[in-house]
């Protein structure tokens, strides 16, 4: 049995089978969200640079400048850990509700994570994402979200005739599942602290 999931395991569980269903990967890197999900669809990935760039399912796509004009519509966007790295992260997401009528799925880090904090106090480094280097770095976090930004950012930007669910996910443990359930626990008490990341699964309202 499987105590903890990987992000991306996490997510293809609660979106539970799918039934002839378009998906949209958001920032697909090497597209393992389409090893994970489950049921009959199709699935498509968008990125920047990817080592599947010769797929026939990928798609180009440099999101500084928004999607594509000729995307078609689709019934699943799942976006994860993809829009704090890019600058016009507002207009992106908003662009997310023009292109699905049914389900958009959304991760962002908590960078509030007490990981993270005991790694700036020591090190002086948040994490390997926000390294100041000398040479231009492509794949890096524009922002620096926290688990109170992260829902005043989804909730502010949802338009108003879509569902908000948020998960508090925690993080992933192959071997030591104490610490999971540590944190697990103290997550309910300190979400600041103990919550490595917010999910969220926005679906369209059906009365509207």
């Amino acid at each position: 049995m499987t105590i903890s999931l990987d992000r991306t395991g996490y997510v293809a569980k609660k979106l539970g089978k799918l039934n002839g269903d378009k998906v949209l990967d958001v920032g697909c890197r090497e597209m393992i969200l389409k090893d994970y999900l489950e049921g009959d669809f199709i699935y498509f990935g968008l990125d920047y640079i990817s080592k599947k760039s010769n797929d026939p399912s990928f798609i180009n796509c440099n999101l500084e400048k928004g999607l594509p004009n000729n995307l078609e519509k689709v019934d699943v966007v799942i976006a994860l850990d993809v829009l704090e790295h890019i600058e016009n992260i507002h207009d992106v997401y908003k662009e997310f509700f023009s292109v699905t009528n049914k389900t958009i799925v959304v991760a962002l880090p908590n960078m509030g994570y007490y990981k993270f904090r005991i790694n700036f106090l020591f090190k002086a480094v948040l994490s390997g994402k926000y390294h100041f280097s000398n040479n231009k770095i492509l794949d890096r976090h524009r922002w620096i979200p926290n688990y109170q930004t992260i829902d005043k950012f989804i909730y502010t930007n949802t338009p108003p005739e879509w569902n908000i669910k948020s998960h508090n996910y925690i993080a992933e443990r192959k071997r030591n599942f104490f610490f999971y359930f540590a944190e697990k626990f103290l997550s309910k008490f300190f979400p600041s602290l103990f919550v490595y990341e917010k999910i969220f699964f926005i679906t369209k309202k059906t009365n509207v």
